[in-house]
């Protein structure tokens, strides 16, 4: 009789230690999941980040611009190229300023994705620069919840358009001091 109460007492501890464990290792695993999630989305924001998307979006912003200049004929070349210039680096600035201001909030979101979504080996492997099924895995994943990620500096954007049209205004009047105006004199 105390051999079988030993037994069920060894059997017991053996079972409660057993399920203690897989949530231990469960916090440890999604501790770590979370740090090499970080790193993840470090790296992405190195290859890809504000800085990146700036230089990208520059050419965007500039081509309009130059585009609604070229019925500014009162303008020479030059004029018309220095407006471009300050407008889009008045734009470009104020949406920096909106990129770095929301870049924490988009990181948080991509690295609870890999968090969420990816086990810890998937994540090191996306690490290794997506060279790996894990790689199109997180190709994917990002690219379906981009919209979601991506809502909030959008709305920020829209938000922050009178700001930005402000800034363009007075690179417009900077401009003006020094004598290139965009709007051709009105006729006397």
């Amino acid at each position: 009789m105390k051999r079988l109460a030993l037994c069920s007492l060894a059997l017991a501890t053996t079972l409660s230690l057993t399920a203690a464990l897989p949530a231990a290792a469960q916090a440890d695993d999604a501790e770590r999941r979370l740090a090499a999630a970080r790193q993840v989305v470090a790296l992405m924001n190195e290859h890809t980040g504000p800085e990146q998307m700036m230089a990208m979006m520059k050419a965007s912003l500039r081509a309009p611009l130059e585009q609604q200049l070229r019925s500014a004929t009162h303008l020479t070349l030059t004029q018309r190229d220095r407006a471009a210039d300050v407008m889009t680096g008045a734009l470009s600035e104020g949406l920096g300023e909106v990129l770095a201001r929301l870049m924490p909030e988009v990181n948080a979101a991509m690295t609870r994705v890999y968090v969420e979504r990816f086990t810890l080996a998937e994540i090191e492997a996306v690490r290794k620069f997506y060279d790996s099924p894990a790689g199109r895995k997180s190709m994917t994943v990002v690219a379906q919840d981009l919209p979601q990620m991506m809502q909030p500096m959008m709305q920020a954007v829209q938000a922050e358009m009178p700001r930005l049209q402000g800034s363009v205004m007075k690179a417009i009047e900077s401009l003006a001091a020094e004598g290139i105006q965009l709007q051709p004199p009105s006729p006397r």
